[in-house]
């Protein structure tokens, strides 16, 4: 058995470049000369050939990976570029919050809704069964009926679809804001559940897609107003959680009057749910 020398090498290379169309690079012929050269070891050609053979399978794979791994980062940014396109105008609004809120430190220019004035109770006026201050409400007939949810501090101001059955919700969401059937109603006592979209897909036409988006920024004491029949309902919120798209709990009913707002989150998702919950505080 003869030892092979470099020009046995060079040809058994030409001869594997023409019969499996590779390419072998110049540093994978010094890798198989240098491999021989440290063995010092008698070979064949046959030996020399699967070993060249073994280089040529890397080199593939090295492309396949390559190939997968680009593929992957390029669908991965059209994904996001996609996902954020669909969710753009929720996300400008939490972009409107930050360069406006926490950056100039003023609120979103056109957003602000008044809110209802708080008339100052009198001492003579009793409490009601849940200890809320009630004033005497005179020619209520006369009154307009109202249907509305505010919440001036993120500029939501939508009607409410009462009633509303769980397969209906979001045909309801179009039109505002939708009550879950079966959950209280203000004035009632209990838990009144109310959900809206946070962000919703561009080709849906709705004013309230994206009415929910900054219901993130509630924080503790933050007002919201209900305007239900002939009366206005004031909530001061006290909690700001988010749980896991199951937990049905927060559905529950209460001992005292809560109102429940719903939100799907983070916004373009349906992952979780943001719960703002808020107690009774005045009615008017």
């Amino acid at each position: 058995m003869n030892k092979i020398t470099k020009e046995d090498l060079e040809s058994i290379f030409k001869k594997i470049e023409h019969e499996e169309k590779v390419h072998i690079s110049k540093s994978e012929r010094v890798l198989v000369h240098k491999n021989f050269n440290q063995k010092q070891e008698e070979i064949t050609l046959k030996k020399v050939r699967k070993k060249i053979h073994k280089l040529g399978l890397s080199k593939k794979r090295s492309n396949v990976y390559e190939g997968l791994l680009k593929f992957t980062l390029v669908a991965g940014f059209g994904g996001f570029i996609l996902f954020v396109l669909i969710n753009y105008q929720a996300y400008f609004s939490q972009l409107e919050w930050i360069y406006y809120v926490n950056y100039l430190g003023r609120s979103i220019p056109n957003t602000q809704i008044a809110d209802s004035p708080t008339p100052t109770p009198s001492p003579s006026i009793k409490s009601n069964k849940n200890n809320l201050i009630l004033p005497i409400i005179t020619e209520t007939k006369n009154k307009p009926q109202a249907n509305e949810i505010i919440i001036s501090k993120i500029g939501v101001l939508a009607p409410i679809n009462w009633d509303v059955a769980e397969p209906d919700i979001l045909e309801s969401l179009k039109s505002g804001v939708a009550h879950y059937k079966g959950t209280s109603h203000p004035g009632d006592g209990g838990n009144i559940f109310l959900v809206g979209h946070s962000s919703n897909y561009f080709w849906i036409k709705s004013d309230y897609n994206q009415i929910f988006s900054l219901l993130d920024k509630l924080q503790s004491d933050d007002r919201i107003e209900i305007k239900y029949k002939t009366s206005t309902y004031i909530y001061k919120v006290i909690q700001n959680k988010v749980v896991s798209a199951n937990e049905v709990e927060v559905l529950n009913n209460t001992p005292k009057e809560l109102l429940t707002l719903m939100t799907c989150w983070p916004v373009g998702t349906s992952l979780n749910r943001l719960i703002i919950q808020a107690e009774l505080v005045y009615v008017n």
